[in-house]
Parts: C-alpha cells; structure tokens; sequence
C-alpha cells in the first residue's frame, strides 16, 4: 500500500506566506491606533466643546473683535453646566501651527541647539479649560488680554531647553532672532507638556500668548467650552448667545474635542481597517484553499485510511494526521513567509507609532491566528476521515 502526502509545494505555500504577511501588516497598523487613541495628550480630551468664528468677515475693527470675544467668553461661563471657556488661535490636534525663533535673557545655547519654539494666541484660563497643569506661576488671566500685556506662559519642554538649571519665572523672550528686542514677553508661568498640531509627534516646546498681544491682527479664534456633562448638550446654548451678541457672526467647525481627535485618527483608522480587511482575505482564501486541498486528499486516501482503521488505528490519530498536514503546510509557509514579511514591513515603518515593524507579539500572534485558521480549515476533512467505514474503503476504487 503505497501512502499518499500533501506536500507543501510552492503553490499551496504562496497563499499562507501572503497571509502572514497581510496579518503582521494589520496588526501593526491596529497596534499604532490603539497607541495612538491611548497616548497621553497632556491635556484632557473628555466633555470639551469646540467651535470657531471668524469676526474679520463681518467687518470689525480690532478693538470691536477683542470686546466681543470678551463677551462671548463671559456669556458662555454663564451657562448652567459649564465650567470654564477660553479660546486660541489654533485648536489642539487641528493640524494647525505657528513656530518661530526667539531670544531669551536666560542662559546661552549653543549654536547646535535650537532657538525654535512653537506659539498658540490663546484666552484666559486656557491651561485650566484644557487640563494643561500649572507647574509654576499661573496661567493667563483676563488682566493680560484686557491690558494686552506682553507676558507668556510657556510649557516644560520650553522651560528645560532654554532655562535647564534656573526659575524661568520673570525672565524675557522675543520672538526673532534679534539680540535686543524691542518688546520682550515676560515669562509668568510654566505649565505642562501638551500635544500641539499632530498626536504622532511629542509635544513641542511652546509658548501661549494672550490673543491681544499678539504681533499680528487679531482675527479667528477657537473657542474652547469645558462642561460638566455631555458637552454637544449646550451647543443650542452656544450659538444663541452668538446670536444674540451679533447675528452675523458665523459659527464654524462645531465639534467635541473628542471629534477634533477622531479626524485627526482618520487617516490611521483608514489603514487599520484596509489592512484587518485584506487579512481576512486573506484567511478565508487560505481557510477554502486549504479545505479543499485536504478534502481531496482524504478522499484519495480512504482506502488508506479503511486499511489504518482495519488494523486498529483509532480515530483519533486519523484526525491527527489529517491536520498534521493541514499544520506541516501552514508552518512551512510562515518559516519561508516570515524573513519576507520582515523585510517588507521595514517599508511602512514611517506609518507606525509606538511599535517597530520586527515587533515580536504582532508577528507572534499573526502566527498563532494563521495556525489556528488552518487547524480548523483541516477539522472537517479530518473528521470526514475518521469516519470512514474500514470495510467500504477497502472496497473503495
């Protein structure tokens, strides 16, 4: 009796290397959205309402938008169920950012280290809507924007880079290069290190200004509204009280901060999804490929196997040596998929936060899920072939 094998040939491995690497590919992408949604931001993203408006369209002068900003703001903290409101330039996570040069009176860098630092226009209580922590001093009051007093809250990365052993409290810096500024900002507080423009990057060293002292006109701003509750509840509030101060304001961009996120992950859910759906795929075309593979293969061995059950073997080794096959070609395709694999994740590695290409649980796993894809494809052939009937397959042709 001449015993029959499936081989794993080239063409019955093809289909498992691809799938291995489509499941490395899909978990690393899921691994950087999960690290990315989880990541500490530096401020608190919970119960956060934004919107944006524009006074510049409505024909204000600069001393008119300054004193109805001011009236929005204190409206809006009027509202049962908010707890505090400011506004800024640019929204955290918006993609949108301002860098420039500065000097200080602290100590001297060295010319390898970088003058650059990142600004945001913003309202007072900015740090306490957002849930950026005081570390010293205090944060930007209503004083500063009223009297557009020339002073800075900056964050500690700032602080660290160009005050790494003294209070940064009370020092100066101006924006530019220029050793003898004209107006220099005074420093009256330092907060903690907040995401800027992007989640993948670490927060910049940056510096909040009040959004009246600014170099520039004043004109669009964000207005950020902390609530107690559901913050899309009070968003008929907020644009009554807009209404009611000028009706030709345009309302803009109404979102949580959570939204604001969610936009930001667009992109990253995107390939997180594309590459869980072509792994999948890719299972359920190894799962039918090798189902039928092994369901031909019994069948071409059951005389085989009635003349194995004829002289004892029991059903439990039949189904062992059905999905021994069915294990034999899964495993050979990972071992010859698997350096491939690695060497084309290297090339998505720009794509990855918080984990490398070669990250051993990822590849560990899509091991194991390609495993256990192809145990259960090999069950049902198996479990056919332990029932065979040893005297009809001895008859068998």
């Amino acid at each position: 009796m001449r015993r029959e094998s499936i081989s794993p040939s080239a063409s019955r491995r093809r289909p498992a290397q691809a799938s291995l690497l489509l499941l490395i590919g899909a978990g690393l992408f899921l691994r950087t959205l999960q690290n990315l949604v989880n990541q500490d931001l530096g401020f608190d993203r919970r119960n956060l309402l934004l919107f944006a408006l524009d006074p510049r369209r409505s024909d204000y002068t600069q001393d008119r938008i300054a004193v109805r900003y001011q009236q929005l703001l204190e409206s809006i903290q009027a509202v049962p169920g908010v707890l505090s409101a400011t506004a800024s330039q640019s929204a955290l996570l918006s993609g949108w950012t301002s860098n420039s040069g500065i000097s200080t009176d602290g100590p001297q860098l060295e010319p390898s280290q970088s003058t650059n630092v990142y600004w945001n226009l913003v309202g007072p209580a900015f740090s306490h809507t957002m849930g950026i922590g005081t570390i010293l001093g205090r944060d930007i009051e209503w004083r500063d924007v009223q009297g557009s007093r020339k002073v800075v809250v900056v964050n500690e990365a700032m602080a660290r880079h160009f005050f790494p052993n003294e209070n940064p409290l009370g020092h100066h810096l101006s924006f530019g290069s220029s050793p003898t500024p004209k107006e220099p900002y005074q420093i009256v507080g330092v907060v903690g290190n907040a995401k800027y423009g992007w989640m993948r990057e670490e927060p910049p060293r940056t510096v909040y200004v009040p959004y009246t002292a600014g170099s520039g006109s004043l004109g669009r701003l964000y207005f950020e509204v902390r609530t107690a509750g559901d913050p899309t509840a009070l968003i008929p509030a907020v644009q009554q009280i807009v209404r009611r101060i000028d009706p030709g304001l345009p309302l803009a961009d109404v979102k949580t901060q959570a939204q604001q996120i969610e936009e930001a992950l667009r992109q990253e859910r995107m390939f997180a999804c594309l590459s869980g759906f072509f792994g999948a795929l890719a299972l359920l075309l190894v799962s039918v490929g090798l189902y039928g593979t092994l369901a031909y293969a019994v069948t071409r061995r059951t005389k085989e196997i009635g003349v194995r059950m004829a002289l004892g073997a029991r059903r439990l080794a039949v189904v062992w040596m059905i999905l021994r096959e069915s294990l034999l070609l899964v495993l050979v395709g990972v071992a010859i998929g698997l350096p491939v694999a690695l060497a084309t994740t290297r090339f998505v590695a720009s794509q990855l936060y918080g984990v490398k290409p070669n990250d051993v649980p990822t590849i560990a796993m899509a091991a194991l899920i390609l495993a256990a894809v192809g145990s259960a494809a090999g069950y049902l052939p198996a479990r056919r072939a332990s029932r065979v009937d040893p005297m009809a397959a001895l008859r068998y042709e």
